[in-house]
């Protein structure tokens, strides 16, 4: 091999070393800031957990206010738009059937060829009808 070239190939060898180790040293360092910034936020995350225990234990959560009371006569009479999933079940049992979709789903008393009850995206009642 004649000596220019063995110069030139050994040269490139340099550099393709040099360019490997600067890249190594590169990823090593971002990847050293990303697992960092990781266990960081896992820290932080452990925190933020025990905070919410600490605040449940002072100011437990309580049910949201759900109506118990006693309805007379039709209980579909009671029904309302945006009471809860729990205030419908209070007033007229769990569903016989339920059809779910993206924007809301549909309760069906005692099946779908009872009455109707529908629910928006929020879980709230959006609409009705009686059997």
């Amino acid at each position: 091999m004649n000596i220019f070239l063995y110069h030139h190939v050994a040269g490139l060898v340099r550099h393709v070393f040099l360019m490997s180790t600067i890249s190594l040293v590169c990823y090593s360092s971002n990847a050293l800031a990303q697992a960092t910034e990781i266990q960081e936020l896992r820290l932080e995350v452990e925190a933020l957990k025990k905070r919410v225990q600490e605040l449940q234990s002072t100011n437990p959560v309580k049910a949201p206010n759900v109506k118990t009371k006693k309805v007379t006569g039709n209980p579909w009479h009671a029904l309302q738009v945006n009471i809860s999933k729990a205030e419908v079940t209070s007033l007229l049992g769990k569903p016989g059937k339920i059809h779910k979709w993206k924007t809301g789903e549909a309760w069906y008393f005692p099946n779908s060829k009872g009455g109707e009850v529908d629910f928006d995206a929020n879980d709230k009642v959006s609409g009705w009808l009686e059997p």
